[in-house]
């Protein structure tokens, strides 16, 4: 654990700063105390668990990149949305423009990694198939990929239709297929086998 601190202690560093900056853009806004502590808390129990996995020591360095940025970027982008809507923004259907987009934003940057994504407890598709066999970790993840890119995508193009109900049925369809999608894909790889 040590040893991963050490050498991502500089991007550890200018994560919690940026956390931090979002932390302050929003530390007027209504509700900001229970959110940006729920932020916090989840940002030191990921890296908590992320570095303490010694099987993550060989992860590729864009896969803890990427672990390690995505909470302060959340809360970033949270706290500058709930910035602008206290500033008088209040454009109708402005939040769930920002949920579609985002989301789908957020599965299309997780789907482009999950393929390099190497055997370990804590990052990627963690099902008892994927974790007892390698082939079936890389064959899952591979896949996966693939099918959170779609999602991230539709959940994307559901921004444009933010006003409708079936825009929010897509959406829910489209995050919902990626992640049990990837579970049924692994249990039947492990089936075939």
């Amino acid at each position: 654990m040590k040893k991963m601190i050490q050498k991502n202690k500089g991007r550890l560093i200018c994560s919690a700063f940026v956390m931090c900056i979002g932390m302050i853009l929003g530390y007027t806004c209504e509700n900001s105390l229970w959110v940006n502590g729920t932020f916090a808390v989840t940002y030191v129990v990921a890296m908590a668990v992320t570095f303490y996995d010694n099987r993550n020591r060989q992860q590729s360095d864009k896969v803890i990149r990427m672990v390690t940025w995505i909470v302060p970027g959340m809360t970033l982008l949270y706290n500058g949305i709930a910035r602008w809507i206290d500033m008088g923004v209040r454009k109708e259907n402005l939040l769930m423009v920002i949920l579609y987009v985002g989301m789908g934003l957020l599965f299309v940057i997780v789907g482009n990694y999950l393929p390099k994504v190497k055997p370990n407890r804590t990052i990627g598709i963690r099902v008892v198939w994927t974790l007892q066999d390698e082939e079936n970790w890389n064959a899952t993840h591979r896949f996966s990929g693939k099918i959170w890119v779609a999602a991230g995508l539709l959940s994307m193009s559901c921004g444009l239709f933010s006003d409708s109900m079936a825009a929010l049925f897509l959406f829910i369809v489209a995050i919902t297929a990626a992640a049990f999608g990837s579970i049924l894909y692994s249990y039947l790889y492990y089936r075939k086998k």
